[in-house]
This record gives structure tokens, sequence and C-alpha cells, in this order.
């Protein structure tokens, strides 16, 4: 299991965490009737799910293009529903997606041929 996988893993972890805070303020704020505690539900549920897809990125680390577009698109869905509760996820996620692209661009740089050999 390589680093992306962990950084996907625990990010989605924190970030089904801050979902799960964000629905405790909301209903703190619903008890004592503040405007707008409602919307945290749907912010909540949006966190939740760009959660899940950054753990996916994570899980399918081997396809590396599909992986890392998975966890940039929880990593900014999660800032986006949340705010400064999916700060740490993001950076997790992005640190994970950009660790495969890294990954890809040396495997691709090993399979060129270097510039001093002949093809023939």
């Amino acid at each position: 299991m390589a680093k992306a996988f962990w950084l996907g893993i625990i990010g989605g972890i924190f970030g089904i965490l801050a979902a799960v805070l964000v629905v405790m303020i909301g209903g703190i704020g619903e008890a004592f009737s503040a405007t707008g505690a409602s919307s945290l539900y749907t912010n909540a549920a949006g966190a939740f799910i760009f959660s899940i897809v950054g753990i996916a990125g994570g899980l399918l680390e081997k396809r590396k293009i599909l992986a890392a577009a998975l966890m940039f698109i929880g990593a900014v869905g999660v800032l986006i529903s949340i705010s400064l509760f999916g700060v740490l996820t993001l950076i997790l996620f992005a640190v994970g997606g950009i660790l495969i692209l890294m990954q890809n661009k040396e495997q691709l740089a090993a399979a060129l041929p270097t510039a001093g050999q002949n093809a023939g």
C-alpha cells in the first residue's frame, strides 16, 4: 500500500468526522432556532459524499489519472461543502493526488529511452 492510499483513507475519515461535526452544529442551531441551520444538513451530506469520492480515489491508486482526479474532486468538494472544517481533508486529498501524478510521471520517464541511447 502506497502513501497516496493512506492519505486518501485518512483524509476521508477526517472528512466524514467533519461532516458529523457539521450535523451536530446544525442540530444545536436548530435547537436554538437559528436561521439557516437546516442548510448545514445538506452541506454535511455533500461533504460525506465527497469524502467517499476521495476514499475511492485512494483505493483506485493503480489507475493513476482516475485516482488523482477523484482525489482532487473530493478535496475541492469537501472544501466547498463545509469550508473551514474541510481544510485538513483538502490538504490530505491534494497531497495524495499529487503523489499519484508524480508516480505516473516517474513511471513514464523510466519507460522512455534516454537521449544518449540509440534505438537500433
